[in-house]
């Protein structure tokens, strides 16, 4: 089964925060990480969670992690799990994309380099080891899995991510969903340092125009990048955002798409 007809236009996603909730995965990943790369976090693996554990670690730790979750819509790449983690330790204040960059560049390069070895590392052995309970940490979004079929009969899927392709894969593929989009639709950090790029690549991968290409992202940043292509652009209101990034978007004309109005984007394409 396929969704890439010729004469189809092109819907591309974001993974994370988009089509898969796995913060929590990323959280225990950070705590489990973050204290072995850097001395100032040293003291944090006394209590480090385990997949066991991390749910209730997440009840017992609230308020730290509805902290990290502010700031997780100002990173991107692995790494920045350990600046995060960093900037909630030291209270900074942390509200805008230009403050995360700026803090970002305090975090000594050599410990995000570590951390950023470490953190796929661990990921594929709990991958290996734990399969069912790692892929609870990694969960479609209520709906996306009823809501990518049906959207396939309209689009052309693709995936433009920085999230690892081979964690991608497993995941789609364990949702039933790989096989409406494919490996070379599926793009990661590799594959460029930006959306742009990202978006760049797909189209000539799927040989259409930018102006017959839509893209869902949950990052504004991410989004405002790619503006001036062509590209329909929607930001996902279920992600990692909050009313300011939705602002945001919305004061450059990029509308918020909610969960329940997914499914039936195909028909809104006319």
């Amino acid at each position: 089964m396929t969704g890439n007809g010729k004469n189809k236009p092109v819907l591309t996603f974001d993974f994370d925060g988009v089509l898969c909730d796995s913060l929590l995965e990323a959280y225990l990943l950070t705590w489990k990480l973050a204290g072995r790369v850097d001395p100032e976090l040293a003291h944090q693996l006394d209590e480090a969670p385990t997949l066991d554990t991390i749910h209730a670690f997440r009840e017992s730790h609230r308020g730290h992690y509805e902290t990290f979750e502010r700031i997780v819509p100002f990173g991107n790449r692995c790494e920045d799990f350990l600046v995060i983690q960093q900037a909630v330790q030291q209270a900074a204040v942390i509200g805008s994309q230009a403050e995360f960059d700026s803090f970002k560049l305090t975090v000594d390069k050599q410990l995000q380099d570590s951390f950023h070895e470490l953190f796929y590392k661990l990921r594929y052995e709990l991958a290996a080891s734990r399969r069912e309970q790692w892929l609870e940490l990694n969960s479609a979004y209520p709906g996306v899995r009823r809501a990518i079929p049906r959207l396939a009969q309209t689009f052309r899927l693709g995936v433009a991510t920085s999230k690892d392709r081979e964690t991608v894969v497993a995941l789609l593929r364990s949702w039933g969903l790989f096989e409406l989009f494919g490996e070379r639709l599926v793009l990661d950090k590799r594959a460029g340092a930006s959306k742009r790029a990202h978006l760049s690549a797909l189209r000539q991968r799927f040989g259409c125009r930018f102006e017959e290409m839509t893209f869902i992202d949950d990052k504004v940043s991410h989004l405002l990048e790619c503006a001036g292509l062509g590209v329909r652009l929607l930001m996902s209101g279920w992600g990692y955002n909050g009313p300011r990034q939705r602002a945001q978007a919305a004061e450059h004309g990029i509308k918020t798409l909610e969960l329940k109005e997914l499914a039936a984007l195909g028909s809104a394409q006319n």
